[in-house]
This record gives C-alpha cells, sequence and structure tokens, in this order.
C-alpha cells in the first residue's frame, strides 16, 4: 500500500477528494473539500474527524506528526494526481 492513495474525487471550484493515508501502519482515510477557495482536510478514525489543521485534535488521537505538514503532503499528492481547485484566483 502507498503511502498516500486516492479513492474518489471530483475537481473544480467545489473540489471534493477522498483517500487514505498510512502513517506509521495506521490507515486513516481522508476528506479533502475546497470551497469558496478554502481547503479543509479531515482525517476519519473510527466516528472521529481531526482536523489537520487543528493541533490539538491529532495529538488526542496520538498523531504526533506535525499537522502542517501532513496537510501539506496530502494536498500536494491531491493537486499533483489531477484533482486540482479551478476557479477564482483568490488573493
Amino acid at each position: 500500500m502507498n503511502k498516500i492513495e486516492i479513492i474518489d474525487g471530483e475537481d473544480g471550484e467545489n473540489r471534493n477528494v477522498t483517500g487514505t493515508y498510512n502513517l506509521d501502519n495506521n490507515v486513516y482515510e481522508w476528506e479533502l473539500e475546497t470551497d469558496d477557495g478554502f481547503t479543509s482536510i479531515n482525517l476519519i478514525d473510527g466516528d472521529a474527524c481531526i482536523n489537520l489543521e487543528d493541533e490539538d485534535s491529532l495529538l488526542e488521537f496520538g498523531i504526533e506528526y506535525n499537522d502542517a505538514e501532513l496537510y501539506d503532503e496530502i494536498l500536494d499528492f491531491v493537486n499533483d494526481n489531477g484533482y486540482d481547485f479551478i476557479g477564482e484566483d483568490f488573493e
């Protein structure tokens, strides 16, 4: 299994992509959503949804990985695999 995999998704202004992430032999599902130019990425652990931009949430679930690196790693992977954000230029 690759470290990051995409299961399904669509690009565009309202981008929505799902996949899996293998972190220290624990496989998490993730969801990436872009709405109005803002992208959020959440890890799914059972019934819990962990926002990768919330360091406290990551620590609660025992994830000691730098949240910014994890967020950027998934976002870059999604962009590199054809699920680009297509919309207005945001400055």
